[in-house]
């Protein structure tokens, strides 16, 4: 009796300890591609990150970080919205003090940093990044990259191929 009794506690104490770690470990993004990125973003634009602030929501529950764009060039803009010279990006994370909140598959952005961002409407100027990390960018030295996905690639081709995806709904409308 006893024997079973110690089987049934493992057993439960197992199925318990799984149980509350399956969903952290189950974290599993899609990659979209950038015919995906492009459709599903109300906004694509390039600009420059000029600020970053990170604070708690009204429940100080949740951190989040505001991330201020200075917008040099629009791909596509939202029919509803004009195309504002400054925007800021929304995202779950960050430190406020001496509290921090880590938040997988998030996009991280530096002060200074030339960014390409697929971006999803909000409360105008306030955006989200559209597939997450997916939908930044970085630009440097005429390139476009995205070092989690292990994308490095011309600027000149990276927009043409925007472009040309654009212009092909445009055309099926």
């Amino acid at each position: 009796m006893i024997k079973i009794y110690s089987i049934v506690h493992s057993v439960l104490i197992f199925l318990l300890l799984t149980g509350f770690l399956a969903p952290q470990a189950s974290a599993l993004m899609v990659r979209k591609s950038i015919e995906e990125l492009t459709s599903q973003a109300d906004s694509i634009l390039i600009g420059k990150v000029e600020k970053i602030e990170s604070q708690w929501n009204k429940e100080k529950t949740l951190i989040y970080t505001y991330v201020t764009i200075s917008v040099s060039q629009y791909t596509k803009t939202p029919a509803s919205a004009e195309q504002y010279q400054e925007i800021i990006v929304k995202v779950r994370g960050g430190e406020v003090g001496d509290i921090g909140l880590k938040v997988s598959d998030t996009p991280q952005f530096r002060e200074g940093e030339e960014v390409f961002l697929f971006l999803k409407m909000d409360n105008l100027p306030l955006f989200s990044v559209t597939g997450l990390f997916q939908g930044k960018y970085t630009i440097e030295e005429g390139r476009v990259k995205n070092r989690i996905l292990g994308l490095d690639v011309p600027f000149g081709s990276f927009i043409s191929q925007i472009k040309g995806i654009l212009e092909k709904a445009k055309r099926s409308q």
